[in-house]
């Protein structure tokens, strides 16, 4: 038996993708969104990396949300008590957000 540092393993690129295809990545990078702020009245639970809370009243959000949408749903939370810390996100958890809103709300956007 040969030890393991004299083997050899070679890896070969598949013709498959696991992610969504250039089409859909490139329809979400440019597809318009806006910043809407919502209330949200009565009690609400918030969590944070010190635990949940709960909150009473009135409680101002904001979220990333589809400009092509009459009703603007949201495709991503971006703070869920602007008295307090935002969430801190990407580009990538943005385009994933949008992109998921695509394949639900927007499925004819890219030609399948």
């Amino acid at each position: 038996m040969t030890p393991a540092s004299d083997s050899k393993v070679t890896v070969v690129r598949g013709d498959y993708s696991i992610g969504p295809s250039v089409a859909w990545t490139d329809a979400a990078s440019t597809w318009p969104v806006v910043v809407v702020s919502r209330e949200t009245e009565g009690r609400v639970w918030r969590a944070s990396l010190f635990g949940t809370r709960q909150t009473y009243g009135t409680v101002t959000e904001l979220h990333l949300c589809c400009a092509a949408c009459l009703s603007r749903p949201s495709v991503l939370c971006l703070s869920p008590d602007v008295r307090g810390e935002p969430y801190q996100v990407t580009g990538a958890d943005m385009l994933a957000g949008i992109l998921a809103h695509l394949r639900r709300s927007h499925p004819d956007v890219v030609a399948s």
